[in-house]
C-alpha cells in the first residue's frame, strides 16, 4: 500500500489557512477535523515555504484545550515537555501498523465517509445542545 501524499495548505501572512486540494480557506477546526479523519497534512508557509506542520498542530491542541474539547490530562503535556517526542513514537509506531492501513481502506469508502459526517454533525449539535443546558443548569 503506497503513502498518500499529504494534504497541502498554505499559510498566507494574514494568518489565513488555505486547502490547496480543495481550494478553499479553512480553520484551525476544520484542520483537525481533517486529521481526525485521517487526513495527511502539511502546513507550509506561502511565503518562505517554511514546514509549519507542528507548530499549526501545537495550535489545534491548544484551542481545542481552551474550548474544552478533547481534554488532555496534564500528565501527558508534562511528559511531552519532559522526553519531547521520544514519548510519542510508540504511539506513532502503534498507529502506523496497525491502524492507519485500515483507515486508509476506509476512507475509500464514499458511504462510509457521507455517513461519518453526518454522524459528527449530530454529535457536535448534541454536544452544543449538553454545553447549553449545562450553562442554564
Amino acid at each position: 500500500m503506497s503513502k498518500k501524499e499529504p494534504k497541502i495548505i498554505k499559510r498566507y501572512a494574514n494568518r489565513k489557512l488555505y486547502d490547496t486540494l480543495d481550494s478553499c480557506y479553512v480553520t484551525l477546526e476544520e484542520i483537525g477535523d481533517m486529521i481526525k479523519m485521517g487526513e495527511e497534512i502539511r502546513v507550509i508557509d506561502n511565503a518562505s515555504r517554511e514546514d509549519l506542520t507542528a507548530m499549526t498542530l501545537a495550535q489545534i491542541i491548544f484551542e481545542e484545550q481552551k474550548r474544552k474539547t478533547n481534554v488532555m490530562p496534564l500528565d501527558i503535556f508534562t511528559g511531552l515537555i519532559r522526553t519531547g517526542q521520544e514519548a510519542l513514537s510508540p504511539i506513532r509506531e502503534f498507529v502506523d501498523e496497525k491502524l492507519k492501513p485500515t483507515l486508509e481502506n476506509v476512507q475509500h469508502l464514499p458511504s462510509l465517509q457521507t455517513e461519518i459526517r453526518q454522524l459528527r454533525n449530530r454529535i457536535e449539535i448534541l454536544e452544543k445542545k449538553l454545553r447549553s443546558q449545562n450553562r442554564h443548569a
